[in-house]
């Protein structure tokens, strides 16, 4: 895990260039506090900072030249097959130099070129620099696990690990990004595609590649998760799907245990982690020193060590609890909202934060966390609404009516068939509706921005449950993974996501979703398949609070309230454009949050 940095630019580098380089990867040092290098020449400047995982040793300084010294590379991530991907390559003649998966890369693409991605199981963010075509290759894993952001005027392009090093060079002018403010506002969403809060600060979008030349950047997407997508008629035994399923995650998370310093866990009291916990131990892939790290509200109903104490009884884990308060997260607001780098979308991934620092307290530099679970195995409640809108579709009515009578027998979150009701609407009446909870927003920045909008356009309008999970993995899945980036290397460590396995993700994708949603419980497919590996406390419970926090009760009391009504007025002075003046403040506990985030992240970098 490392932070990257470079330049590539025609006719050549300008006398200042070098320097803004070395700085953009010196302010990404939290990411990489072991060791760093640069290289430069007349076109092209680099610059790394690297957090050691495989192979300590200085073997793996980057930029990491192949063995001709015609290319270089600069890499955040991990390739966790690099081992199995090294033997394939030493069978086809490669020699190499180094245990590391840095290495292993390079050669995969000396040796297959942009192919070679197809191959790699991993999370990585990567560019390689090419001295004789002075050509730049740059390329994002499939799910957007690692970030890669650029800032592309004339014939220059600029990249780094964050958009933070982007704000700070010379002469870069930095506006406010209207649709993406939009759609977090409204939707609650951010890393939507391409976009940043930032106009001209774009990410290379996940599964796709670059090249980057003087005709310019062309980008090509070489991973599409909608090509997997169940087709009506695929008959597997149901026994067959489980023990697959159990096979490719245990497969996941033993690559995800390969590591040369010490791995931890974050563990809730959910489905998610506690699975991945009892993999670790059934398969003796960690002992009695294992060290898990939990966020804990003593005396709240979302506080859940009791969950946690009854997984304990069945592993011989080692837990340690953060106990995030709103007075810390108030004394912390400013260096949390620099670190997450663009704003958040709710008080949990302070929390996020706070587990981190404490992981970071005991010494463990990597992390595996249940990310992605609730995409994979439909666990959001409001799944049920796409799975019932297929029902719908499909004419399925005995199957639509038991499921909805079993909804509401569960007692599931009303969202479960709101979700259905609102895609059922006629557009002006969703629209209305939508207009109607965005009150403080003008109403031209609304109507300019809600048919441009992905979210509005695709995301909502996901026809059945597996094409809504693929609309969760392309517009949803990737503010959750940003914002743990940022959380995770605010303090050096690697957080890593097994459920995020590529292999993992195909295959559900390609299975009937009536495995996914069965008797008006989400997750049903992962119960059967690996639920022996949690406890039947965990496995039995109809809650779904996601990693919640107390945020009503926090943000209501009068220093955030003070805090929003001047951010609130901060933001009306600075854009009276969108929002509205004199306007009622929102009602609700997140769009104050987002308020604050706002007008805080518009202080410190705009």
């Amino acid at each position: 895990m490392c932070g990257i940095a470079g330049l590539l630019s025609f006719p050549s580098l300008k006398p200042n260039d070098r320097e803004s380089v070395r700085k953009m990867a010196s302010l990404q040092k939290h990411r990489g506090p072991d060791d760093e290098g640069t290289y430069d020449d007349a076109v092209c400047a680099l610059g790394h900072r690297r957090l050691s995982i495989i192979d300590l040793s200085r073997d793996g300084r980057q930029p990491f030249s192949s063995a001709n010294g015609n290319l270089l590379m600069v890499y955040n991530g991990e390739i966790y097959n690099y081992i199995e991907l090294r033997e394939e390559l030493k069978k086809r003649g490669r020699k190499f130099r180094t245990k590391t998966d840095t290495e292993v890369l390079l050669a995969a693409y000396e040796e297959y070129g942009e192919r070679c991605l197809d191959k790699l199981n991993g999370m990585f963010a990567f560019v390689v620099y090419n001295k004789q075509s002075q050509t730049f290759f740059l390329a994002r894993d499939r799910l957007g696990i690692k970030p890669l952001y650029y800032w592309h005027k004339d014939n220059r392009l600029f990249f780094a690990s964050e958009v933070k090093p982007l704000l700070r060079l010379p002469g870069f002018k930095a506006s406010l990004n209207r649709q993406a403010l939009f759609d977090y506002l409204v939707f609650n969403r951010t890393d939507v595609f391409d976009e940043t809060f930032v106009e001209t600060i774009k990410r290379i979008p996940k599964g796709h590649f670059g090249i980057f030349d003087k005709n310019g950047l062309t980008l090509k997407r070489w991973w599409n998760p909608e090509k997997f997508l169940h087709k009506n008629g695929t008959q597997i035994r149901p026994k067959e799907i489980f023990s697959r399923i159990e096979e490719i995650l245990v497969s996941a998370v033993t690559l995800r245990m390969r590591s040369d310093v010490p791995v931890g866990s974050c563990l809730s009291g959910g489905l998610d982690s506690t699975i991945l916990t009892g993999i670790l131990f059934s398969y003796k892939l960690a002992a009695g020193d294992y060290a898990s790290f939990t966020a804990s509200f003593p005396g709240d109903p979302l506080d859940e060590s009791d969950y946690i104490r009854e997984l304990n009884k069945k592993y011989p884990f080692k837990n340690f609890k953060t106990y995030p308060t709103t007075d810390k997260a108030f004394q912390e607001l400013e260096t949390f909202v620099f670190a997450s780098d663009e704003p958040t979308l709710s008080p949990a991934f302070f929390c996020q934060y706070e587990v981190m620092r404490l992981a970071k307290e005991h010494n463990v530099t990597v992390l595996l966390d249940g990310q992605g679970g609730d995409e994979n195995f439909a666990g959001y409640q409001y799944f049920h609404g796409f799975y019932l809108r297929g029902l719908f579709r499909r004419l399925r009515w005995d199957k639509l009516l038991f499921e909805l009578l079993r909804i509401i027998l569960r007692r599931q979150d009303p969202l479960a068939y709101q979700v259905l009701l609102f895609q059922l609407m006629p557009d002006a009446l969703r629209q209305s509706l939508l207009r109607r909870q965005a009150s403080f927003l003008q109403p031209e920045f609304f109507y300019a921005h809600i048919g441009t909008s992905r979210i509005y356009r695709e995301f909502f309008d996901a026809y059945d449950l597996n094409t809504s999970i693929v609309r969760h993995f392309q517009y949803k899945l990737e503010h959750l993974l940003r914002t743990e980036d940022r959380n995770s290397m605010a303090f050096s460590i690697e957080a890593r996501v097994p459920y995020l396995d590529h292999r993992l993700v195909e295959y559900l994708l390609g299975l009937n979703e009536d495995l996914k949603i069965k008797a008006g419980q989400t997750k049903w497919l992962q119960k059967q398949a690996v639920g022996k590996y949690t406890v039947d406390k965990i496995l039995d419970r109809k809650d779904k609070i996601a990693f919640s926090v107390p945020q009503e009760k926090w943000l209501r009391q009068e220093k955030w309230q003070s805090m929003l009504k001047e951010c609130h007025a901060d933001l009306v002075r600075s854009y009276p454009e969108i929002f509205k003046h004199p306007s009622p403040l929102p009602t609700k506990g997140n769009t104050w949050w987002k308020i604050i985030q706002l007008a805080v992240w518009k202080n410190t970098f705009l």
